[in-house]
């Protein structure tokens, strides 16, 4: 009977612990974000611009609308939500007028709402007109304005092209606000993730090419906070 009682006894002990391991995995999960806005400048988009040899709307020097790096990103958060909405805005008029930028100009991606902020610029700010961390509030106070609520996320990117001046105010900003930062400069390193050769104009060939957009959504992808 003792030796019983003591069986009867563990398997109440070990039903518990299920029941509490149960719990634990239960535990109510995110729920996936709907909608995310991306802004950035011309490797985000950039319309036809024929006198310097691009004549798309896309990425600039990606091959294919389909292979600039906000498609590809896409693709990627499509898997994670079939649903999700997915938009993106050149926002370079930040970059270049950041200290008197009206921001109510961006009022219908305010509109828009997203649930996830993904910032991907930088390249253009003139960096003689950074200061202490002014740039880094400016963009801290755009973001805030863009968001959808104070739930929103938001994931920034360093520069492309090396530039420690801007990749500080990123830092910082990021930093500041608790912001997910992902360090894509190192891309840059490499020739073959530029679209050198490909392009008659320089500044156009410099972008991202394919496998560079590529790159660039793979590290994106893989640091969202989902």
């Amino acid at each position: 009977m003792r030796k019983l009682s003591g069986i009867v006894s563990l398997i109440f002990v070990m039903g518990i612990c299920l029941v509490v391991s149960c719990g634990k995995d239960e535990a109510p999960k995110q729920e996936p974000f709907g909608k995310v806005l991306v802004i950035g400048n011309s490797i985000t988009f950039h319309p036809p611009a024929p006198e310097i040899g691009w004549n798309h709307a896309w990425g600039m020097a990606a091959s294919a609308p389909e292979k600039d790096f906000f498609s590809v990103l896409s693709d990627s958060l499509r898997t994670y939500n079939p649903d999700i909405e997915v938009i993106r805005e050149n926002v370079y008029p930040f970059e270049r007028h950041f200290s008197t930028l009206d921001f109510e100009e961006y009022k219908g991606l305010k509109e828009f709402e997203p649930d996830m902020l993904i910032v991907r610029l930088g390249e253009n700010v003139n960096t003689d007109e950074v200061v202490n961390n002014n740039f880094g509030i400016a963009l801290i106070d755009f973001v805030n304005y863009l968001k959808g609520s104070e739930k929103t996320k938001v994931l920034v990117t360093t520069t492309f092209w090396n530039n420690p001046k801007m990749n500080q105010q990123l830092t910082w900003a990021a930093g500041r606000e608790g912001w997910d930062l992902v360090n894509i400069t190192p891309l840059s390193d490499l020739p073959e993730n530029m679209a050198l050769g490909e392009y008659e104009h320089e500044g156009v060939a410099r972008h991202p090419s394919d496998r560079g957009m590529k790159e660039i959504a793979r590290l994106i992808w893989e640091n969202l906070p989902l």
